[in-house]
Formats: structure tokens, C-alpha cells, sequence
């Protein structure tokens, strides 16, 4: 079983925390683990020992957390979520087993892959992300991606043609 990405590039550390607890509510969620380095402490601490998420990751800064499940417009269970920023940008990355998206059922996949993208479209034209990509690891290879959008238009149907077939 292969695992899929999901990649938000340039997001903007500024947004971080309301990302992270507004739209994720990673705060409530089943953390299975986490580990991030704190600089200014000089140790490695877990998600729940994180008080502002821009200042761990300040002024480069990377982390990781594992979740149980998460909600990105659909369900999605065992993510592991990749934080890696620079001084002002970073990149996000979600990481979840294939099996979540495509299931026997075409109509299904169909309808979780529309919720998905949809939810995504939406996080990128609110946070002005500049590009989310979506694809088997590592998801920004041209050979595993299977879509990647940059402007705020997106032809779904065609997009779930090319998946399904």
C-alpha cells in the first residue's frame, strides 16, 4: 500500500495558528505523537508543550505530528502532518495511507476526492496558499503527481477522469 500527499506550498508562518487551531482543531484531536525542536529552549518538545507554533518554528524551524484521524473535508485516518518553514513561508504536508481516498466504489472515490479537493480549494483562496498539490509520496515528483493547482480554478471532472481511468 502506497501513501498519498497532500502539499500546501508557501504558506505563510503568519496564519499558522489559526490554521492549525481554527481550521484543523488539531488542539482536540487523537495526537498519536509529535516532535518538534524549540530553539530558543534548545530541546525537543511535543505538540502539546507548543505554545505558539510560529515561535517553535522561528526563525526556521521544522516538526511532525501524527494524528488518528483528521478532517480535510473528508475523514482521513492515520495523517501524519510535516511542518517546514523558513523565516516567512513553509510547507505543509499531509501524509495518509491511499486506502482512504480510493476504496472499490468509483462513485465513492469520486465523491471523496471532489470533498477533498474542494476543501483544499478553499483553505488555498482563504490562506492564499500559492500552490496545493496532491499525489503518491513524494507528491511534488511530476511521476507521482496527480494534481497540482496554482490558480484558484480547477477543472474537477476532468481532473477525476484522468484518476479514475
Amino acid at each position: 500500500m502506497e501513501n498519498l500527499e497532500i502539499v500546501l506550498l508557501d504558506f505563510k508562518k503568519e496564519e499558522l495558528e489559526t490554521l492549525i487551531h481554527e481550521e484543523l482543531k488539531l488542539s482536540t484531536l487523537n495526537i498519536k505523537s509529535s516532535h518538534f525542536y524549540d530553539l530558543n529552549l534548545g530541546k525537543d518538545i511535543e505538540f502539546s508543550q507548543v505554545k505558539n507554533m510560529k515561535e517553535v518554528l522561528s526563525p526556521t524551524g521544522t516538526g511532525n505530528i501524527v494524528l488518528e484521524q483528521l478532517q480535510l473535508g473528508i475523514t482521513l485516518k492515520n495523517v501524519v502532518i510535516v511542518f517546514s518553514f523558513d523565516e516567512e513561508y513553509g510547507d505543509i504536508v499531509f501524509n495518509f495511507p491511499e486506502s482512504e481516498i480510493f476504496v472499490d466504489d468509483k462513485s465513492e472515490v469520486k465523491s471523496r476526492f471532489k470533498k477533498l479537493v474542494n476543501y483544499l480549494m478553499n483553505l488555498k483562496i482563504k490562506y492564499n496558499i500559492s500552490k496545493v498539490i496532491i499525489g503518491y509520496e513524494p507528491a511534488y515528483d511530476e511521476d507521482t503527481m496527480l494534481i497540482e493547482f496554482s490558480n484558484n480554478t480547477l477543472n474537477l471532472e476532468k481532473v477525476l477522469e484522468k484518476i479514475l481511468y
